[in-house]
């Protein structure tokens, strides 16, 4: 969906078998940047920026190129030491992301930019670089920073490939309320001998790491307890066929008496003859005492399909498009819409008010909608909540909070479906800042926005297909 504009060198070519040993971009070297091994031309890194990428850009089509037709032992071998690869690569993004950081606060700095965060916005950036959502590289850089700063022997072992990332990220979630000095002899206890982890599962792990900082630090113990209760949370997400993931955190009280609650009363239903299974029984009581519905007569839900005519009338098996779910058959859609029955019709005892929404037959596109205000009317909101589905910043996935305009109000930037996107509201705040730019770009299909970053690489954020959409 999100496609960051090639750059013109060497770096997003594919792999070509042929000119592995020497990769194009060496051609602009010098002799000593790169080494033979068994016969072999490699670049070496830590030279120059230049040499770097040259660098990692024979790695990865190295990888590429691997010999595929050794037995079992053989390929288990290849995986113990891609892995390796795997942590290695981390702990280098680790030591990147926070050199990226102190450039950014630097700048600022002499610049005379005076902010209450100096680094505020490198989060994100880092997030598009890594292809994931503004949130995660917040997360990243976030425990980047305690790994360079507090826990050197994780970081260490991550870089010679001796732990996972996710072991390490275990390791610093775990230890993030311990002071410095105590952060550090717990990172010394556990990877003084890196060996020592070798085979642990992850539970085990952060057991040993909440053990140790227990024994360096207890006395905020009950405190911490308090305030995570402060930020107990219930959310829903979209899972696969047709269902969806509820999510949460509640005390360990609340959380126990959850489910003791469930289990008895399932496992007497099941005992009275109830024909489901105990955790069939269980997700529809939670359900009931949740919407608070009555069994027998169902939910009330407002439904926002997106379909084409040929879904709803030539029985295509065209995908539409549920809000607030994502991407269902046609067979289900229709199913909706006319009440059929299924072996479990729980959705359709449901009642139903359906708000149907159609795509354009060539484009894939919903018709557009226009506003000369400043403030988005509700139904252009709802449009646009539709068609963008997720915030519009590249990989992230969070829900529209805001309703944005691509190129802002004050600058001229029309109040319309054209200058609008769905943001959350980090990435609606984060774009605010300076080098920050924006632009709707017409491609003759779908919604899409060209966003560039303060260090000036360039990304295209394309709204998600809709039923309708020509095949590329």
């Amino acid at each position: 969906m999100f496609e960051e504009y090639p750059s013109g060198d060497s770096l997003h070519e594919p792999p070509n078998e042929e000119t592995l040993p020497t990769p194009t971009i060496t051609a602009t070297l010098e002799v000593e940047t790169v080494v033979e091994i068994q016969g072999v031309v490699v670049p070496v890194p830590g030279r120059s920026h230049t040499e770097d990428l040259c660098f990692l850009d024979y790695m990865r089509r190295s990888l590429a190129l691997l010999e595929l037709s050794g037995n079992a032992k053989e390929h288990h071998e290849i995986l113990g030491r891609l892995e390796e690869i795997k942590g290695a690569a981390a702990g280098a993004q680790v030591l990147s992301a926070t050199l990226f950081e102190a450039d950014v606060i630097t700048q600022r700095t002499d610049a005379g930019v005076r902010e209450n965060n100096p680094s505020y916005g490198v989060g994100s950036q880092i997030a598009l670089a890594r292809r994931e959502s503004p949130d995660q590289g917040r997360s990243f850089l976030a425990y980047s920073r305690r790994l360079v700063a507090h826990l050197q022997f994780t970081l260490a072992a991550l870089l010679a490939g001796q732990i996972s990332w996710a072991q390490a990220q275990i390791i610093v979630k775990n230890t993030e309320h311990l002071s410095a000095e105590h952060c550090e002899a717990v990172d010394q206890d556990l990877l003084r001998d890196p060996q020592a982890l070798d085979g642990i599962c992850s539970r085990a792990l952060e057991d040993e790491v909440r053990r140790l900082s227990f024994l360096y630090d207890s006395s905020d113990a009950l405190s911490r307890m308090e305030q995570a209760n402060a930020q107990r949370y219930c959310s829903l997400y979209p899972a696969r066929d047709g269902m969806m993931q509820l999510s949460g955190m509640f005390s360990v009280q609340d959380g126990l008496a959850i489910r003791q609650t469930l289990m008895k009363d399932a496992a007497s239903l099941k005992v009275g003859g109830d024909p489901r299974s105990l955790n069939q029984i269980m997700a529809d009581l939670a359900v009931d005492r949740l919407t608070g519905r009555d069994p027998a007569q169902g939910t009330q839900v407002m439904v926002n399909l997106v379909m084409t005519d040929r879904t709803l009338y030539q029985g295509s098996g065209e995908p539409a498009y549920l809000q607030g779910y994502g991407t269902v058959p046609a067979t289900w859609a229709r199913a909706v819409i006319k009440g059929s029955e299924a072996p479990d019709h729980a959705w359709y005892r449901a009642q139903v008010s359906l708000r149907r929404l159609y795509t354009h037959p060539q484009t894939g596109e919903l018709l557009a909608m226009d506003s000369s205000s400043r403030s988005f009317p509700k139904n252009l909101k709802e449009f646009i909540r539709i068609r963008d589905q997720y915030c519009r910043t590249p990989y992230c996935n969070a829900p529209i909070k805001h309703f944005d305009h691509v190129v802002q109000h004050a600058r001229g930037g029309a109040t319309s479906a054209v200058n609008g996107s769905g943001r959350c509201g980090a990435c609606n705040q984060t774009k605010e800042q300076e080098g920050w730019e924006e632009k709707v770009i017409e491609t003759g299909g779908r919604h899409t926005i060209e966003i560039t970053t303060p260090t000036g690489a360039v990304y295209t954020s394309t709204a998600p297909a809709l039923p309708g959409t020509p095949a590329a």
